[in-house]
């Protein structure tokens, strides 16, 4: 067991695990915070090129479901939604409309014919969400462990 008499008042002990897991947890959970406040910045930088993809399709008179309308209003805090719409019409993951109605082919082709750094903005934003998402999620999860432990 460790002592460690600054950090703990009447001296208590705790094992070595639970400090690195309280250690590990807490830098995992604020780098992701972090980070995501990073991806704010980041969206702020370039936003053009959000409003340029999301202009492209509107204006095409594709059909787009009515939430990822009303999500395309909401900036920064819907952009998320928006972009995973985006990136699974490029993946060419299917999309249900309602009861038995997909997304047609002519979304999928549209948004897979938009320029490369569109695209490529695109894949590169979701992955920038997903990876604050794990590095939070599995940061408060060990300081979750931590203080079960304890």
């Amino acid at each position: 067991m460790i002592t460690l008499p600054i950090l703990f008042k009447n001296n208590d002990e705790i094992s070595p695990m639970s400090f690195y897991l309280m250690l590990f947890g807490t830098v995992l959970g604020f780098s992701g915070t972090t980070f995501f406040i990073f991806i704010m910045v980041y969206f702020g930088f370039t936003k053009k090129r959000y409003e340029d993809i999301l202009s492209r399709y509107l204006s095409s008179g594709i059909i787009m479901p009515d939430v990822y309308v009303v999500y395309s209003k909401g900036g920064f805090f819907t952009s998320l939604f928006v972009v995973g719409f985006f990136r699974k019409l490029l993946k060419n993951k299917t999309i249900k409309l309602g009861r038995g109605t997909k997304m047609p082919k002519i979304s999928y082709e549209y948004v897979q014919s938009l320029p490369e750094p569109l695209k490529a903005w695109i894949n590169r934003y979701y992955s920038m969400h997903m990876v604050a998402a794990t590095l939070i999620s599995v940061g408060f999860t060990l300081m979750f462990i931590d203080s079960l432990a304890s």
